[in-house]
């Protein structure tokens, strides 16, 4: 029973001597109030339970993506999910998205507004790339990213290139340092997604756009030591560099095919490009039989190229195959003769080859029996030999000594 209701019914006993009229009029009104007290009372009960809902909610709003920690996730606007389709890799996505320093989030590290991406390609940070293939269409969310799937042991300083997809001269970043430790606060925007088209159906212009943007990523990751992420976007270029079935070539509206040498000379050079640079990259992740066939299919175009010339004898040389390296260091140097790389290069296999002959020819003479004896280190007297003759000595300088002064003796007789 309820307060309220406990004091309608002490009234009504204690009333027998009032006008039964009034009480019932004062019952009524006490019996409003009663009920809007409790009606309040269960009110503020709810809201009590709700903001205790919410409270324990918004602590299990950060989603684990990884299980491990390293990437947390927390939707701030719910996205289509009738239907319950997700990105998938390959697909061009169009994004929006912050990113900030989780310990510091007055500090904008980059902010990009409808950017496209290939989704997988790495063309935006490892994190982000993973948690866009948990999103719906229009979904916005938060993310707490770890420096693993950030910018890595590496980090980011002051003046160093942001990497933007698309961008060949990219801005630098102008914020405080970002070490191996920090992490990064990122609010990321689905707005919608397509496939990507089949490569065939592509104009040269639009297979030169996609890639100069892989290659220019590719670079990028490459000067921050992640060789293996520069071999998928460079992979990744040729996909829509290489020639196809029939050759490359450019349809016009009509559906007729325009000749494009110059468009497919330039295409040419940009697939040279990327293999260099594939070439270089396979060679740090220590692939050099890939870094090989990679450099190889340059020198197939352009049999002088100073910088495949210089990759492929570092390669040849990495293998152990010295004399090949040295005739291809010399075929660089004459094609490059101001470049300090190639002659330093040119160089060092010089040395190893004249070291490698110098053993080639102590193993010869040993093998055949003609190599001269070592030299016999002359031998210093010992000590005590030492001792011995000068002893001898002493005493025959006595003796002589003494025949002289008996000698004078017997004259001055």
């Amino acid at each position: 029973m309820s307060e309220g209701e406990r004091t309608l019914v002490d009234q009504s006993e204690s009333s027998s001597f009032e006008d039964l009229a009034s009480a019932a009029a004062h019952e009524i009104e006490e019996a409003k109030i009663a009920e809007a007290a409790a009606s309040a009372a269960e009110k503020e009960k709810h809201t009590e339970h709700k903001t205790v809902e919410k409270t324990e909610k918004t602590a299990e709003e950060w989603q684990d993506v990884l299980g491990s920690g390293a990437l947390m996730k927390k939707i701030l606007k719910t996205g289509d999910e009738e239907e319950g389709l997700r990105p998938q890799r390959g697909n061009i996505c169009r994004i929006s998205y912050e990113i900030k320093l989780r310990d510091e989030p007055n500090v904008t590290v980059e902010k990009r507004n409808q950017v496209k991406i290939y989704l997988g390609d790495n063309e935006i940070l490892q994190g982000m790339d993973l948690a866009l293939t948990l999103m719906h269409k229009g979904e916005i969310c938060e993310l707490q990213i770890a420096p693993r799937f950030a910018y890595g042991d590496t980090g980011l300083k002051a003046g160093e290139s942001l990497g933007l997809v698309g961008e060949a001269d990219s801005p630098k970043y102008e914020g405080p340092t970002i070490d191996s430790e920090t992490w990064l606060l990122i609010q990321l925007e689905l707005h919608d997604w397509d496939e990507e088209p089949d490569h065939e159906t592509l104009s040269i212009a639009e297979r030169m756009e996609i890639g100069t943007r892989r290659r220019c990523r590719g670079n990028w990751w490459y000067g921050r030591g992640e060789a293996t992420l520069a071999v998928q976007l460079y992979r990744r270029a040729l996909d829509v560099l290489d020639e196809s079935e029939g050759g490359i070539t450019d349809p016009t509206p009509s559906g007729a095919l325009a000749p494009t040498s110059d468009a497919l000379h330039a295409l040419l050079d940009e697939r040279i490009r990327v293999y260099n640079n594939m070439a270089a990259a396979q060679l740090k992740a220590g692939a050099l039989d890939a870094a090989l066939q990679a450099v190889s299919r340059v020198l197939q175009c352009q049999p002088d190229n100073a910088k495949a010339l210089y990759r492929k004898s570092r390669i040849l040389s990495a293998m152990g195959r010295g004399a090949e390296a040295l005739a291809v260091a010399r075929g660089a140097a004459a094609a490059a003769p101001e470049d300090a790389g190639v002659l330093k290069e040119l160089k060092r296999c010089e040395q190893r080859a004249n070291r490698d002959r110098s053993v080639e020819r102590r193993l010869a003479r040993r093998m055949l029996g003609t190599a001269p004896a070592p030299p016999t280190p002359d031998k210093k007297p010992s000590r005590s030999n030492m001792l011995v003759w000068g002893s001898l000595l002493l005493s025959l300088l006595v003796g002589v000594a003494s025949v002289l002064v008996y000698r004078y003796k017997m004259q001055a007789q």
